[in-house]
């Protein structure tokens, strides 16, 4: 199923306004129309109910809940579990990367990234085939 990136609702979840604001150019940029923001887990859970995104794109180290503690909750929900997460962090450890792939992330990007790379991410994410 090809996916149309201007078709596509993406949750971008970090604690930085600035990153918020570089990953939001870098999709708008890829040509995605729809991008809505949360500083946190529990803003992003709370979107999340309102506006099921297509696709999720979180930090991991944020306050009141983490990246890791998002997607254990979406991936635990029955109506979530199957939207797409991405994992943009600065965090570059083994053992961290296994377990966000354990609890099913579909992508673990560390940060600095290019405008490039990271649009490749997003879409080999949203059409696997």
């Amino acid at each position: 199923m090809r996916v149309s990136l201007s078709d596509l609702r993406v949750l971008v979840v970090d604690d930085s306004s600035s990153m918020r604001r570089i990953v939001r150019r870098f999709l708008e940029n890829g040509g995605v129309k729809h991008i809505l923001e949360a500083g946190h887990g529990r803003s992003a859970m709370e979107e999340i109910k309102r506006h099921p995104p297509d696709l999720i794109i979180s930090d991991l180290n944020m306050p009141v809940m983490n990246g890791m503690e998002l997607l254990t909750e979406i991936r635990l929900a029955p109506g979530l579990r199957t939207i797409p997460f991405i994992i943009l962090t600065v965090e570059a450890v083994q053992k961290t990367m296994n377990q966000a792939l354990e609890k099913g992330v579909d992508a673990y990007i560390v940060k600095p990234v290019t405008e490039k790379l990271f649009i490749q991410e997003v879409k080999r994410v949203m059409d696997p085939d």
